[in-house]
């Protein structure tokens, strides 16, 4: 069995980095191919290459069509914001040529056994989760789990402070790391003790960073250029490029000196402008507002008060602004710590995390003498019907915040005799809103043949430490039978798109037109999802509505969906998707009509109500329409009676005079013999 080396990977929205445990055992940068730390997260898609790092950095001025930048921000959608050379790209293979280098950079330095950890922003939901996993498949990654990024740099801190090892003289101490990198946000508050790093919450926003803080910067740099010379700068998409690596340098300079030069350059005329850092932070003081709210958040959902937090890690290149240090002082009273380098803190924690996998997995390595215990950074729930209202809910199961793992057993009962199946709408999200939530798939519960009416069946939900989500039904019979389950993913790929995507990523300096073919399919595979769900919908709102799948439910009830005809085949996500350490299961089983009692209590049953059909609502609405319109016109013409005087209805309503002509304008009234 070979040796693998325990490697650290994050991917940054703007750079990434490397790390390894040494022959020490400790956490040690890896230098890229260029001698550096960092490497730009930036891929130039050339014709016959594909570039990435600084030299595609570079380039991408000169080239901007066929370069991508903060791919990170698209992770979980079906393709990248903004096209490639003409072609949209899914942003998972963006991403793997990212991962590609980044592995090779490890390779070239460390041997090719290697096993990683790749860290994720805590707010992560888990498409984005999922979209990340399969970009290292097609990089040929071997993961050994994914794990979020402020746990992973307060693994690095209890390191330099040594309390990652049982019975150090150190005391146990409450941490809150506030990590703003170049395109997300994330703060959490990490219990730290001898030998137990222990998430208590955590917040963020996934589309909040550095690069918010450019923006700012462009849009003024582009006014104060338009006054001068009369064109906007950000109309060219080349000269945009070049204005955004003016920012990035002058916002670097401003953390340094109170004042700094942008060269702008747009079609034949150019200038040099001058912004303060008094100026920078005026334009940017909302967006570092909407930090220190989410941090106040973190803080109340931790029920802890700044008294209490001991120390303030900062994390991420972006806190290298000094109004983020400045503005936490002020809030929290706390000075806060540079122990580790904010750019490879993450990096080393991710390396540190590999190596106790490892030595968990692995009886002849020595076992880590620490335990990490992670949290939920989203909801989980389904959709469902609030029995009191008959809209849809968003019914939640396991809670943000939640210790991980975590397992949830819920108890439910057929409604009806020899019911088959169920389809329930798995969410991830806070509201009670399911439109406003991130869909996971449809969860689809096959039940054997010939079930009784009420048969308990007992749904186990187990959120498992990197976040992703393991789900088993179970018939309480004698012995007791598992259910088949079938998941239908709302988004990404197929396993054998994966598959043609990793054999390109993975082929000898592969160009642009190596998988044109590729992108094709990819729009060809989202117009026929497209006219799928529209048909499917055509036939559900057409056929009649059927109970196929209710269960039992308290206090809100799902919402069950007809199966006239067989549901096609689980989309299973690629197998090894989250590693050796914690796969994710092939398919997710989850029942419906989740109980909201903990496993355990009593049950009450409750029945199913059909909400109303469709010929029913629509009479309904008709009704009220007339209600309304006729109490809209009966106002209208008390108004009208009361300011003419005329009541030719003769309604006997107050204030109204009997039944007479309107009196004329005396002015242009004329005499008339009677």
């Amino acid at each position: 069995m070979p040796n693998y080396h325990a490697v650290g990977i994050d991917l940054g929205t703007t750079y990434s980095a490397v790390a390894e445990l040494d022959s020490a055992g400790r956490s040690a940068i890896v230098r890229n191919a260029d001698g550096e730390i960092l490497t730009p997260s930036v891929v130039l898609f050339d014709k016959h290459e594909i570039i990435v790092g600084r030299q595609a950095k570079k380039m991408a001025v000169l080239r901007p069509e066929a370069a991508a930048e903060c791919v990170k921000r698209d992770m979980g959608s079906q393709v990248f914001s903004k096209a490639i050379n003409g072609k949209r790209m899914p942003p998972e293979v963006i991403q793997s040529y990212i991962l590609k280098k980044l592995r090779d950079d490890a390779v070239a330095a460390l041997g090719p056994d290697i096993k990683c950890v790749i860290t994720v922003p805590a707010y992560f939901d888990e498409p984005r989760r999922k979209a990340t996993t399969v970009a290292a498949e097609m990089a040929g990654l071997d993961v050994l789990d994914i794990v979020n990024e402020p746990t992973a740099a307060a693994l690095a801190f209890g390191e330099t402070l040594g309390y990652l090892n049982h019975g150090t003289a150190v005391k146990p101490i409450k941490v809150l790391v506030y990590d703003l990198g170049g395109g997300t946000f994330d703060v959490t508050v990490i219990d730290l003790k001898p030998g137990d790093v222990k998430t208590l919450a955590t917040d963020g926003d996934v589309r909040l960073g550095g690069r918010d803080w450019d923006t700012r910067m462009v849009d003024f740099a582009a006014k104060q250029f338009q006054d001068k010379v009369g064109s906007d700068p950000r109309k060219q998409l080349a000269s945009l490029t070049a204005l955004l690596r003016e920012v990035e340098d002058a916002k670097h300079t401003l953390s340094a000196r109170e004042q700094a030069t942008l060269h702008v350059k747009h079609s034949i005329h150019s200038a040099d402008l001058t912004i303060t850092r008094q100026q920078f932070e005026e334009l940017t003081e909302d967006l570092l507002e909407r930090t220190a709210c989410t941090t106040r958040e973190v803080l109340s959902a931790a029920h802890l008060t700044w008294k209490q937090i001991d120390r303030v890690l900062l994390v991420g290149g972006s806190t290298r602004m000094p109004m983020v240090e400045r503005m936490l002082k002020d809030i929290s009273g706390i000075t806060p710590d540079h122990s580790v380098h904010p750019d490879e803190a993450v990096a080393r924690g991710a390396a540190i995390f590999a190596g106790y996998l490892l030595s968990s997995a692995d009886a002849s390595l020595p076992p880590a003498d620490f335990k990490v215990v992670d949290v939920n950074s989203h909801t989980l729930g389904i959709e469902g019907i609030d029995t009191s209202t008959g809209r849809k809910e968003n019914m939640h199961v396991i809670r943000r915040n939640t210790p991980l793992p975590a397992i949830k057993v819920k108890r439910c009962m057929t409604k009806r005799h020899d019911q088959r199946s169920v389809v329930v709408q798995v969410l991830e999200g806070e509201s009670k809103f399911p439109d406003q939530c991130s869909p996971i798939g449809r969860a689809v519960l096959r039940a054997p043949p010939g079930l009784p009416q009420a048969t308990p069946i007992n749904v186990t939900y187990e959120y498992q430490r990197n976040g992703c989500l393991k789900v088993l039904a179970r018939l309480t019979s004698n012995p007791p039978r598992e259910i088949v389950i079938e998941l239908e993913r709302e988004q990404g790929m197929s396993q054998e798109s994966i598959g043609n995507w990793k054999r390109i990523v993975a082929g000898d300096q592969p160009g642009f037109d190596a998988f044109e073919s590729m992108l094709e399919e990819v729009v060809s595979m989202s117009e026929a999802q497209r006219d799928a769900e529209m048909l499917a919908a055509q036939k559900l709102s057409a056929a009649p509505r059927r109970n196929v799948g209710d269960l039992l439910p308290q206090p809100a009830i799902p919402l069950a969906q007809s199966l006239e005809t067989p549901l096609p085949a689980a989309l299973a996500p690629p197998g090894g998707a989250y590693g050796v350490a914690a796969q994710f299961p092939a398919q997710i089983p989850l029942g419906q009509a989740i109980l909201s009692q903990h496993a355990g209590s009593p049950q009450r049953e409750e029945t199913v109500e059909d909400p109303p059909s469709s010929g029913t609502r629509v009479l309904v609405m008709a009704c009220g329409l007339v209600v309304a319109s006729t109490i809209g016109l009966l106002a209208g013409y008390y108004i009208l009676a009361l300011v003419t005087h005329w009541n030719p209805l003769h309604m006997g309503l107050p204030g109204l005079p009997p039944a007479q002509r309107a009196p004329l304008d005396p002015a242009s009234a004329t005499d008339t013999e009677p």
